[in-house]
């Protein structure tokens, strides 16, 4: 497997894969929020949500690519519009399950660690699958301290999973 990882902000070109790729990483797994129909926004809509990122302090949506194929994405953005959150961003990740274990996860969340660093947030949160155990492990690394458990936070099938918050205090 080719193994020459690109990281780049993402670009409004990019939303028509982007979209095709969380179809990808949905089916793979049900550790997310969606599942092999990806996400319920058009191609217009998430280069909207791309544009309206891009060169913004409140957040980033960080694209990984190998040899020109996407193979995770991590965002992070705004809790909220309003000034009393304004020092908590939310993160999120995924990583297609090919490079899962190849450090990608790692790459990117430096990338967006830092970015939140630089932008002053004081607060990263979260939500994790309870027993997401790959996850958990790689958010622990970077500090992540688990804050508490929502049970029932997933229904998938039937089966209802919990789901942990977990944030890193900069």
């Amino acid at each position: 497997m080719p193994m020459n990882i690109i990281y780049r902000e993402a670009e409004t070109s990019d939303a028509g894969k982007f979209l095709e790729y969380c179809k990808i990483v949905g089916a793979e797994s049900d550790n997310l929020t969606f599942g092999a129909e990806g996400l319920p926004f058009s191609i217009s809509q998430t280069a909207d949500y791309i544009r309206k990122l891009s060169g913004n302090p409140d957040g980033v949506m960080i694209l990984a690519f190998d040899e020109g194929e996407l193979v995770a994405s991590g965002v992070v953005s705004s809790v909220s519009g309003r000034a009393r959150f304004a020092h908590r961003k939310d993160l999120a990740i995924t990583v297609r399950k090919d490079y899962w274990g190849k450090g990608v996860g790692t790459g990117l969340m430096k990338l967006l660690i830092d970015f939140c660093r630089k932008n002053g947030t004081e607060v990263i949160e979260l939500q994790v699958r309870s027993d997401n155990e790959r996850a958990i492990a790689l958010y622990n690394k970077f500090g992540f301290e688990k804050i508490g458990t929502h049970k029932n936070f997933f229904k998938i099938g039937g089966e209802y999973f919990s789901a942990d918050y977990m944030n890193l205090y900069l």
